[in-house]
């Protein structure tokens, strides 16, 4: 019986190629995105999963809060004593690990070889506990004594491949902080799927040496919020009942220490201005979003898009299966006919079908096979990721077993609808192909589908475009940034000089930040009002920069001056502020604050100026309020701008100065522009997939409208000749012929737009500063849509409208 089914199906298939073509393309196309949406969402869903005890796994992050109450800061790292004290103070905790992330220069100083330097990013000090937490496997070395004392480094594999060539480098030195550092061992790379991905691992008790950073530090720093806590919770143990000690916890330690150092009020309450939370870590990947994350994480968001995406491809291309099967009844309802007069019964009429739509729904798995080997190249291409094809076996038996599930569900209602014709109806020539209405609703969510998709597409490529023009308030083109090094400070002016005395050269500044990054230091701040210097409501993000900040990035003054050197006072008393802080303080006009006294962070000085707001952050961020300061330099970052015309010469030139001052120091720089589209890199690649993927959308729609079209056209050839006999033009025939096709595509508009604006308000919501919704934008998506639809039926309509008449009336 199987055999038999097998044969009739094939021979089915082969009769009606178009019909089948159709199914199976559109089915092999759903089921690749299927399949490399599936691979995607898999492996983000995975980040973190694979330690241990991940269930039990916490990372403690904090916030900080202005006046009224809100979140202004939540960073994902916090300070050094706070992983201390609650390794003392909490018997929950099984196991706590503390980290510093680092991106410093690693030396190779051995004689003989040539000085291999580098700046690394993915260097960590870690606590010996980082072994109980994380799944670290050690190629040489001992997990018990590898970052037991000062001064010893842990290397992954492709690090100690890079600097000595091999992996056996235990015993070895490498010099990092200017320090001598000796290897005790080699570590495999952490997997793909976890939050951070360290190359060095320095012993957490180098820091306790004082040129380092210093033992007191570490126990009384809670300023310095970089340091990654980590613990493992006992089993048992409830993470909720842990976090609600976690107020009294801060009350008791950081309170105190803020009115002993801080001569903070005695009525000073810790946890109403800062706060900490538990994370899971294999959370953080999707659902954390917080400041100075150790890399850039993925969203929750995406992941259901896509899931949702694959999701309408495959109904798109099942609706298209059922359509075309529903109506190709009526072409083998005489085949049924016979078939139940010779005594076939319904059950086995509807196996029959069924087979024929599991078989074409194989078919078509196979092809998506071969196509997601392909496709999953460009995928690890396009997110970065390193999937392997063969590593998921569990996805591939997934699809097959996905493909003969829509196979069957496909084919259920043409199975019904064909088993249950009557012989007698049939053979008179009566039976119809089941409900047309069906088919008209199928089409409807079809191109509903398709057209959400197009809209969304207008709408992030609109923002995109948004972003791309929109003023920022400063220079980001022809700007250079490098890291700044200390050892600039004591000729930093010989420096500058030689820098800028190039044509090429148009200026260059320092600062602790610069653009493109984000605002994580700010500080309370008092101004005079009356007799008293009054809190002014609300923390004030700080940067600290030199003289040439302002001109290097040609932000604009509104009132006051910039620091000038030949102010003596300036240096240490001077503040600058954008538009954004005297809005936070209530100020209107910015002269009148300009020589005003004013405090921050305890150091009483004046306001000598006032600049225009800019873009600091991404315009994910409002404007927050900000005062630029030269007290303490600390400088991170050098800012370069080029002369547009001479922009090699520019860089040539800034890399001969480097050389010659610092010539220790690697040569490695950005630019101030790519830095801003990095910023926008996961809008981009949603812009990309949802251009893709409406097409693909579109393109499977279309298939589907194209068969349902050449089936209708030929139901209808007769009654077309009928009316080209009686006078009816061509154009009218057309008309005739595509008039249901756009009424279905205008209920399908009507469908989607509150669907799209509805979604992608949301999604304009992320972003501080958006476009409006233009209705516009619609209407030329509904344009579109219906231009697609007669297109894709225009030949099929065209062809039967310009058949002689004679031909399909001459048996009648």
């Amino acid at each position: 019986m199987l055999l038999n089914y097998l044969k009739v199906a094939l021979r089915s298939i082969f009769r009606n190629k178009l019909t089948s073509f159709i199914n199976i393309a559109g089915l092999a196309l759903a089921l690749t995105s299927a399949l490399l949406i599936t691979f995607y969402v898999v492996d983000e869903l995975s980040y973190d999963r694979h330690h241990r005890a991940a269930d039990r796994l916490y990372r403690v992050t904090r916030y900080f809060y202005d006046q009224d109450g809100n979140a202004s800061l939540k960073l994902a790292n916090v300070a050094p004593p706070i992983g201390m004290l609650m390794r003392n103070d909490f018997p929950e905790i099984e196991k706590l690990c503390r980290m510093l992330p680092l991106n410093t220069t690693v030396t190779l100083p051995e004689e003989g070889v040539e000085n291999k330097s580098f700046r690394e990013r993915n260097i960590f000090i870690s606590e010996p506990e980082i072994f109980e937490l994380f799944e670290i496997e050690l190629t040489e070395g001992n997990k018990a004594t590898a970052l037991e004392k000062p001064f010893t480094i842990l290397l992954s594999e492709p690090a100690a491949e890079k600097y000595f060539g091999t992996t056996q480098i235990q015993g070895k030195t490498l010099q990092v902080f200017g320090n001598p550092v000796q290897v005790t061992g080699v570590f495999k790379p952490f997997r793909a799927q976890s939050h951070f991905h360290p190359d060095f691992l320095i012993s957490f008790s180098t820091l306790n040496d004082s040129t380092i950073y210093g033992r007191r530090g570490l126990e009384t720093n809670w300023g310095n919020n970089s340091f990654g806590t980590y613990f493992l919770l006992k089993e048992g143990e409830q993470p909720k009942a842990l976090e609600s000690k976690l107020p009294d916890f801060l009350d008791k330690h950081f309170g105190t220490f803020a009115r002993a150092n801080f001569g903070a009020a005695p009525d000073f309450v810790a946890s109403k201005v800062t706060s900490l939370q538990l994370q899971k870590v294999s959370d953080i990947h999707l659902h954390s979003h917080l400041d100075d994350e150790l890399e850039p994480p993925g969203n929750i968001n995406t992941v259901y898009l896509m899931g949702t995406i694959g999701l309408f491809i495959i109904l798109i291309a099942s609706f298209n299966f059922i359509n075309l099967s529903t109506a190709q009844a009526t072409k083998r309802s005489k085949e049924v006919g016979i078939r139940k007069v010779a005594g076939a019964f319904k059950t086995q009429l509807m196996g029959q079908y069924l087979s024929e739509s599991v078989l074409i729904a194989l078919f078509s798995c196979l092809l998506a096979l071969g196509a997601g080997y392909s496709g999953l190249e460009w995928l690890n291409s396009f997110t970065g990721k390193s999937i392997n094809y063969f590593g998921q076996p569990l996805i591939i038996i997934l699809l097959l077993a996905g493909s003969v599930t829509v196979g069957l569900l496909a084919g259920l209602y043409p199975a019904v609808i064909i088993s249950g014709f009557k012989p007698a109806v049939i053979l008179k020539g009566k039976q119809t192909g089941g409900k047309p209405i069906l088919r008209k609703a199928l089409v409807v969510v079809q191109f509903a589908i398709s057209i959400v998709l197009i809209i969304a597409t207008g709408i992030i490529f609109s923002q995109l475009q948004y972003l791309n023009k929109k003023d920022l308030g400063y220079a980001k083109d022809q700007v250079v940034t490098l890291p700044y090094y200390s050892q600039l400070n004591d000729n930093y002016d010989a420096f500058y000089n030689a820098l800028t005395g190039h044509s090429a050269i148009k200026n260059s500044g320092r600062s602790s930040r610069i653009p493109t990054g984000r605002l994580l230091d700010s500080m309370g701040a008092q101004m005079r009002k009356g007799d008293s210097l009054q809190s002014v409501g609300s923390r004030i993000a700080y940067i600290r920069i030199d003289h040439t900040f302002f001109d290097t990035y040609n932000i604009p003054f509104v009132a006051g001056r910039n620091f000038s050197k030949e102010v003596r006072t300036d240096d240490s008393l001077g503040y600058v502020l954008n538009e954004a802080a005297l809005v936070a303080m209530g100020i209107n006009d910015a002269v009148s604050l300009i020589d005003q006294e004013f405090s921050y962070g305890g150091v009483n000085g004046k306001v000598i100026g006032v600049v225009r707001d800019f873009h600091f952050e991404s315009l994910h961020q409002v404007i927050n309020p900000m005062i630029f300061l030269i007290q303490r330099p600390a400088y991170n970052n050098l800012s370069i701008q080029v002369a547009g015309n001479n922009f090699q010469e520019g860089l040539n030139h800034i890399e001969k100065v480097w050389r010659e001052f610092l010539p220790d120091r690697l040569f490695e720089y950005t630019f101030m522009n790519e830095r801003y589209n990095n910023l926008y890199q996961n809008e981009m690649k949603q812009s990309q997939l949802f251009t893709g993927f409406s097409l693909l959308a579109i393109f499977i729609a279309c298939l589907g409208l194209f068969g349902l079209a050449t089936f209708n056209t030929l139901q209808r050839v007769k009654e077309i000749g009928i009316r080209k006999v009686l006078g009816a033009s061509v154009p009218s025939i057309l008309t005739l012929l595509t008039r249901e096709i756009i009424i279905l595509v205008i209920v399908a508009n009507a469908i989607a737009w509150p669907v799209a604006w509805y979604f992608m308000e949301k999604w304009l919501d992320g972003f501080a500063y958006h476009i409006n919704m233009n209705v516009l934008l619609y209407l030329m998506a509904a344009g579109a849509a219906i231009l697609i639809a007669i297109l894709t039926v225009s030949s099929q309509t065209l062809k039967a409208a310009m058949t002689n008449p004679a031909n399909t009336l001459r048996y009648e």
